[in-house]
């Protein structure tokens, strides 16, 4: 008896190639409708409309769908348009119902449920592992096609209750990458799991990233996002920014960072907003730099570096200037509960930025401080940035005391500070934070403002004839 399979998909990468080799050389009829059907046929492949089948009431096929399926199909494939994709195109919730597939959803279900004798596919990459399958892959097949409604499922109920007005569920599923060596430490178990979406990226030297590694990635990634159309670099450690700068060009970015701190370099990552060079992977590859990430390697750099058997290349696929996109929500689970919060997108608001004090900055101080000012955003609190000509001279973080923090700031950047920015990610809240300014000769303090003493705070700048400005954005980061 001739073998059939049902096709129905969204994601159509790969399915003319898989459906001919199911057609040509294992004799399925391909059974389709709809849009796969056109598809499907504009690619010169025999197709069956399931129409054609005899049994097309819709009543009927619905009431009696398990017995539909195990009578006419072996094999079901099927994936859908993305909730998400649909949602963004339609403000109405009729709309995105009557947009949903749920007839197709149905048809998945039975056949998920009669896996002994259907094998369902939902993954384009089991695509020709789901050929000569024994019963122990189609279970295997058929938990993932249970697990891809029960996402899809969730997904569909978190819409309609934006929709409705409501935000009473937070969708948590997530599809389970690779395990991971260990986690931050080496006796904890880890692994990488895919949310909806996702960077795009790649390891060029096939080395596994670490937990670490991917912390990392993440702050390196998102400063230089901030500059994405210039040449910056950023050196992170331990996720913690340690130097940042830009360039005429992306040798002079990185010479610049490097100069910040050199010692972070050593087992840090360092992200490039420019592809890179050979005289950028030159010096790069005499430091034991752990991780570089970037758009592109030209290819000498590229065979250059991989000379470094230790380092982890990876090359940033999706466009910088979309990186901050990609997540819209910041989620920890913690023994208290979870907590969801918007990701800080926060930018400069020319209505809320003014300078306060008597004396005025000059272009270059205000636009070193904007610099430093997106540093501090990534910076952990309470942290205090000082920057000088597009490159940050010192970053203090993590501390609990501001004043402290002020003092080491000063003493990390030492004669650098002089007539330097300093950008804080709090509001400060006494003129004694600006004794080390003073002491330091910086030129211009950028800050939240909105203390209950910002009197006193302005009235010691101009005291000290440091220029002020006040952003009203407070950047926490915990």
């Amino acid at each position: 008896m001739t073998k059939k399979v049902y096709v129905s998909v969204y994601n159509i990468d790969g399915i003319a190639d898989y459906a001919k080799v199911l057609s040509e050389k294992f004799d399925y009829e391909i059974v389709s409708s709809g849009a796969t059907l056109e598809y499907l046929q504009k690619n010169k492949i025999n197709v069956i409309d399931v129409s054609d089948l005899g049994i097309a009431d819709g009543f009927y096929t619905r009431t009696f769908m398990e017995e539909f399926i195990h009578k006419n199909f072996d094999m079901v494939i099927i994936n859908f348009q993305s909730v998400n994709d649909i949602a963004e195109k339609t403000d109405d919730i009729r709309q995105f119902m009557d947009s949903l597939n749920l007839l197709d959803f149905s048809i998945l279900r039975a056949a998920a449920k009669d896996f002994q004798d259907t094998i369902v596919v939902v993954d384009t990459n089991d695509f020709y592992k789901s050929i000569n399958v024994n019963p122990y892959d189609k279970q295997k097949l058929a938990l993932k096609a249970f697990q891809y409604m029960a996402d899809y499922d969730e997904a569909v109920a978190e819409k309609i209750g934006v929709y409705s007005g409501e935000d009473e569920r937070k969708l948590l599923n997530m599809a389970k990458l690779y395990e991971l060596k260990y986690g931050a430490n080496p006796h904890q178990k880890a692994a990488l799991y895919k949310p909806e979406v996702m960077a795009d990226f790649r390891v060029l030297n096939e080395v596994e990233l670490s937990y670490n590694d991917i912390l990392n990635l993440t702050t390196a990634v998102n400063v230089i996002s901030e500059f994405y159309d210039v040449n910056s670099v950023a050196v992170v450690k331990h996720n913690l920014p340690c130097g940042v700068a830009l360039g005429r060009d992306i040798f002079e970015a990185y010479t610049k960072a490097f100069d910040c701190d050199p010692f972070a370099t050593f087992f840090g990552t360092v992200a490039f907003s420019q592809p890179v060079t050979y005289e950028v992977a030159k010096h790069l590859g005499s430091m034991s730099a752990k991780v570089v990430v970037a758009p592109y390697y030209e290819e000498d750099a590229l065979t250059h570096l991989k000379l470094n058997k230790d380092l982890k290349i990876v090359r940033l696929m999706t466009e910088l200037k979309n990186f901050k996109k990609i997540l819209h929500e910041d989620i920890r689970i913690t023994p208290f509960g979870a907590l969801v919060q918007e990701n800080n997108k926060s930018e400069l608001d020319k209505d809320l930025f003014k300078v306060v004090t008597k004396t005025k900055p000059t272009t270059e101080q205000l636009e070193d401080a904007i610099f430093a000012w997106k540093v501090a955003k990534y910076a952990r609190t309470n942290s205090v940035v000082v920057a000088k000509d597009f490159k940050t001279v010192a970053i203090v973080q993590g501390q609990t005391n501001p004043m402290l923090a002020s003092e080491l700031a000063m003493d990390v950047a030492c004669e650098n500070s002089k007539d330097a920015v300093i950008a804080v990610d709090e509001a400060i809240q006494t003129g004694e934070f600006l004794n080390a300014a003073v002491q330091g000769r910086v030129s211009l303090i950028i800050q939240p403002g909105g203390a209950l003493r910002d009197k006193e705070v302005i009235a010691a700048a101009d005291k000290y004839n440091i220029s002020m400005v006040f952003t009203g954005i407070r950047n926490l980061s915990f």
